[in-house]
């Protein structure tokens, strides 16, 4: 059975997605706008991660990794080589550019999703699960990979995975037992907000922060100071992700529906986004207020993409293969191994744990 408050909370966060990737282009010619986008952006990709961890097993066996490779890997392989011709055709580039290895724009969360899945077993064994996911989104900013195989992406948003498919339970028996915590959600979520709106001083920073994309040397600070301010991101994160989480309803509603379709909608929303850019349409918001008529109208996207026919479209752009790729495809290329869940001790001896 579905999770309705997990299905009410995607459809806040696809709606965020589709007004912040709609504003995007024009932060930069107004501060308030940047402020929202700010906003969205400090924990909706993060909360996403969190609803995919609530409903992520912690098992391994054939019939989850073939779920992991005809449900996120083949539709990530499909969708990264049509948005390529797509990105080529609509900007006229000199050259088409397939690049799997790093992924197109948002299709970095299928890719990332992927390897959350495979590597929630592997985390499982270790005494402090979440701690250690923490510290491995730490750590990578480190590194030097940032786009390539959405490395940074991956590890910096996967404690919000882990925390979701840990904690998703109690935190919701608490946060709605407690009038108080509501309270306290709303309250924060507005300060945080209003903060943010009249003091554009606090959003002269590196975007690269909450993109979570980049490495701590091509933001600019050593190690150190990386680690100190990602912390920071991940604190004001959770902060606002737990008052979203307080104020979401566990009864269905009218956005339910896209909720539950928000994969859907999140994946052909760019090819909506990437044609306004290429059509020249942004040069015409020069206004504050028709950013917010964009912001609203963009809502309209939500029912549209929703479908039938688009859902068909987009499923069939997911599983191209059919039947083949349901299931089919992952045993070929899968070591045949007898079905069932890896107990805890065969898991442990594979990766060369011990007790």
């Amino acid at each position: 059975m579905r999770d309705v408050l997990l299905d009410n909370l995607k459809f806040v966060l696809i709606s965020l997605v589709i007004i912040g990737h709609v504003i995007e282009p024009v932060i930069g010619r107004f501060d308030w706008v940047k402020s929202i986008y700010v906003f969205i952006f400090i924990f909706h990709m993060p909360m996403f991660a969190y609803a995919s961890g609530a409903v992520s097993s912690r098992n391994i066996d054939n019939s989850v990794v073939n779920n992991i490779v005809a449900k996120l890997l083949i539709p990530y392989l499909s969708l990264e080589l049509i948005y390529s011709f797509f990105d080529y055709f609509m900007f006229s580039r000199d050259s088409l550019t397939i690049s799997p290895l790093v992924p197109y724009w948002i299709l970095w969360y299928l890719f990332s999703l992927a390897i959350w899945r495979l590597l929630l077993p592997i985390f499982n064994q270790l005494k402090f699960p979440v701690l250690f996911a923490i510290l491995a989104g730490l750590a990578c900013g480190i590194n030097r990979f940032d786009f390539y195989l959405a490395f940074s992406r991956t590890f910096v948003f996967f404690p919000f995975f882990m925390i979701g498919h840990y904690y998703h339970l109690s935190v919701i028996k608490k946060i709605h037992n407690s009038g108080i915590i509501k309270i306290i959600g709303v309250g924060f979520i507005f300060v945080f907000f209003v903060v943010m709106l009249v003091i554009p001083e606090n959003l002269d920073f590196n975007l690269g922060w909450i993109y979570g994309s980049r490495s701590y040397s091509r933001l600019g600070v050593d190690w150190l100071n990386g680690v100190f301010y990602r912390l920071l991101v991940y604190i004001a994160a959770i902060m606002l992700g737990l008052s979203v989480l307080s104020i979401i309803k566990t009864v269905r509603c009218a956005g339910t529906r896209y909720g539950e379709d928000s994969l859907y909608i999140y994946v052909l929303h760019g090819f909506f986004m990437k044609s306004l850019i290429a059509m020249g349409f942004y040069r015409y918001i020069d206004k504050g207020y028709k950013v917010v008529v964009l912001m609203v109208v963009s809502l309209l996207l939500l029912p549209l993409l929703r479908l039938p026919i688009l859902k068909i479209i987009c499923g069939n752009i997911m599983n191209p293969l059919g039947s083949l790729s349901n299931g089919g495809l992952a045993r070929l290329v899968l070591h045949n191994q007898p079905e069932g869940n890896y107990s805890s001790a065969r898991l442990k001896s594979r990766l060369g744990i011990g007790e």
